[in-house]
């Protein structure tokens, strides 16, 4: 009899399970498909280049050649190559789909990985915050690696908790092959994840399991070297990693990034003339240069920094609607229809910046309900955000790098809503803690548009400054000029033009470019290439260009004397661990007004390394 009741509240409980799982998928499809069917996502920039990078992946394979491995992970474009290979129809409409369907199933891990651990209740207020994020709802047709990667990202730390709320045996090699799985997609994930991979699989019942390590070690070993193999046969390149981290570094600190990024094509041009056209060169100092920019106003870059990702964090760039409605370059789409868009995007910037800072004050309760009670779920949830927030602190931000920071922080809530039950007064700490992150953040908002003001500001400051040098490295010899006086003009070429600051200058005016040419090891030759851009003659003694060298002239050249124009050398030893002085002046000596001498004088220098 108690045998009957017994399987009777079994098959119950199983039933209410089955039922909560297929409303909670129901619903889920019907929340993040209604947009990409109604409102398909414009494919353009990474999107585009994920798509096309499989859809190159259906139609040859997985080791495909092409410029896609230099700037993206291969992961999601592997895996998304399936259904394209499967299907008939167009790639970007099975693409939206396939992602629209990853995002969908999330909701879904929770209740499935952690039934037995946690009760019904608090996996089903883990799915509702995961379905019903508006800004995974705007986000869920977009083809980006960031929404393909939550899937293993979320199970990991599903596992991560099952094991810490459980028996505490550890799942080595599955918390190995899902780690692996979310580098494949985001490589950074190897990083950020890595505490979630130690605490789903650490045997916590045992002090050391040697089996329980060489079985996530290993797995982790065979499909690291899987991952780099495929690179590998498809580009040459043995690496966990695509080759543009530096790049990406680079073009969040040079002048004018803002709090976002922006193309470094103009500051190499400025600052690192040599390399202009070298994109393995560029790939190689990108993380120097970037280090330069960071030493050179350390204070204003933390602060620049630390207000990028508060903005990104909390979805107030705008960048998700910006993504899924507004980016349409080429799509075809009608005036009317891209008004359309444009509309929806701005509907649903309130939800997404508002309902993302509720998330995150509701977590900052978790977080601290984790610390009091020890909690080793939430604590490793905790510092796998940080990670994940830190990494893109240092190096670029958009609010979907953060889409898998927020399903871990509804993870996170979930558990610690469950520790709260009956804990009256760590509810009362945590509803302290939670409510007062949650204004500090909404009071910070202001805050941050003023500061972006701020920073554009200092920048445009910056740049004023620095247009006016120049800087060049050739081996162990380089070059840093400052433009003293004068006009800075647009250059053509590598290096700077410059002229005297009138048309027509008064006798004696002058604009002097001043370099310290330093060398280390052996040091070297430097040519000095200076341009005189005008070519009639018969003018004598109105304008000179002279180059002194550590104090004394070593060449005066009369710039209308002679019917000619070209660019003139001038060699400069540089001696081991030595530094020479230039001076590069142009020079009024008796212009007659009207004929515009000043312009007619600009001129042009650069450097090279001697042959």
């Amino acid at each position: 009899m108690f045998g009957d009741q017994t399987h009777a509240r079994t098959h119950r409980r199983l039933a209410t399970e089955l039922i909560a799982l297929f409303a909670v998928l129901v619903v889920s499809v019907a929340i993040h498909f209604w947009l990409p069917i109604l409102h398909p996502a414009p494919l353009v920039s990474d999107f585009l280049g994920v798509v096309s990078f499989a859809s190159d992946m259906a139609d040859k394979g997985p080791l495909a050649p092409g410029w896609y491995w230099n700037l993206f992970s291969a992961g999601a474009p592997t895996l998304l190559s399936v259904p394209l290979a499967l299907s008939s129809a167009d790639d970007a409409l099975v693409a939206r789909f396939a992602t629209a369907a990853v995002i969908s199933v999330l909701p879904l891990v929770p209740m499935v990985m952690l039934r037995g651990v946690l009760p019904l209740w608090s996996r089903l207020l883990v799915a509702i915050i995961i379905m019903l994020l508006p800004s995974h709802i705007v986000f869920a047709g977009v083809v980006a690696q960031d929404n393909w990667v939550q899937l293993p990202a979320l199970a990991l730390a599903c596992l991560a908790v099952r094991n810490a709320y459980g028996d505490g045996h550890g799942y080595p090699m599955w918390s190995a092959f899902l780690w692996c799985v979310a580098l494949y997609i985001r490589q950074e994930m190897l990083v950020a994840l890595l505490p979630l991979a130690v605490l789903a699989a650490w045997p916590l019942q045992a002090r050391v399991n040697a089996r329980a390590i060489t079985s996530f070690a290993a797995v982790a070993l065979v499909l690291m070297l899987g991952i780099a193999g495929q690179r590998q046969a498809a580009s040459g390149d043995f690496s966990l990693a695509s080759r543009h981290g530096s790049t990406s570094l680079l073009g969040s600190y040079v002048p004018g990034a803002g709090f976002g990024w922006i193309p470094y094509d103009s500051y190499i041009q400025q600052h690192a003339p040599e390399l202009v056209g070298d994109a393995e060169g560029i790939r190689r100092q990108a993380a120097h240069l970037a280090l330069e920019e960071i030493r050179e106003r350390p204070f204003f870059h933390l602060v620049r920094r630390l207000g990028a990702v508060a903005d990104t964090l909390m979805t107030r760039d705008g960048s998700l609607q910006y993504w899924a409605f507004i980016a349409d370059p080429g799509s075809g789409r009608s005036a009317s229809e891209a008004a359309s868009a444009q509309r929806l995007g701005a509907s649903f910037t309130n939800p997404v910046l508002y309902a993302t800072i509720l998330l995150h004050a509701l977590f900052l309760g978790a977080a601290y309900v984790g610390l009091r009670t020890r909690d080793k779920a939430l604590i490793v949830i905790t510092l796998a955000i940080l990670l994940k927030v830190g990494i893109h602190f240092v190096v670029a931000v958009q609010a979907r790098f953060f889409l898998v920071v927020f399903v871990l922080e509804a993870l996170a809530i979930g558990l610690a809503v469950m520790r709260l039950r009956h804990a009256g007064q760590l509810a009362k700490g945590a509803s302290i803690v939670a409510l007062g992150g949650g204004m500090l953040l909404v009071l910070l908002m202001p805050g941050l548009g003023r500061l972006g003001a701020w920073v554009a500001a200092q920048d445009a400051l910056w740049q004023e400054g620095t247009a006016r040098q120049y800087r060049a490295h050739f081996g162990k010899v380089s070059a840093a000029c400052q433009l003293s006086g004068g006009r800075l003009l647009p250059s053509t070429t590598p290096g700077i033009t410059f002229a005297v600051a009138h048309p027509d200058p008064e006798p004696g005016e002058s604009a002097d470019l001043l370099c310290r040419l330093s060398s280390s090891g052996h040091g070297g030759d430097i040519i000095l290439e200076v341009e005189d851009g005008y070519a009639p003659g018969g003018f004598p003694d109105r304008m000179l260009q002279i180059v002194e060298i550590d104090g004394q002239a070593v060449r005066r050249h009369d710039v209308a004397n002679e019917a000619w124009s070209g660019w003139w050398q001038q060699r400069i030893p540089v001696p081991a661990g030595s530094s020479r002085e230039v001076r590069v002046r142009v020079e009024g000596l008796r212009p007659d007004k009207g004929p515009g001498w000043g312009d007619a004088a600009r001129t042009s220098v650069r450097f090279s390394p001697a042959e």
